[in-house]
């Protein structure tokens, strides 16, 4: 698979948000996501302390209807 600039930049952004756990989401690893449609960042979420909820849940929750249109990445 070829990764487009947009695709690192998103990844980057990910990998930023998950940072803001490190050290407080134990047992679970410091993680960010981002739901992207079109270019754009819909919702982001990362792990928070105590390891729950999970960043994919966050994401999602705060993407709400728009996480079920489809096609997203």
């Amino acid at each position: 698979m070829i990764q487009s600039g947009a695709d690192t930049r998103f990844m980057a952004a990910a990998l930023a948000f998950g940072r803001r756990g490190l050290g407080l989401c134990a047992p679970n690893p410091a993680v960010g996501a981002l739901i992207v449609k079109d270019g754009a960042i819909l919702a982001r979420g990362w792990t928070k302390p105590g390891g729950r909820p999970h960043a994919e849940t966050e994401a999602l929750h705060e993407a709400g209807a728009q996480a079920r249109a489809r096609p997203f990445t």
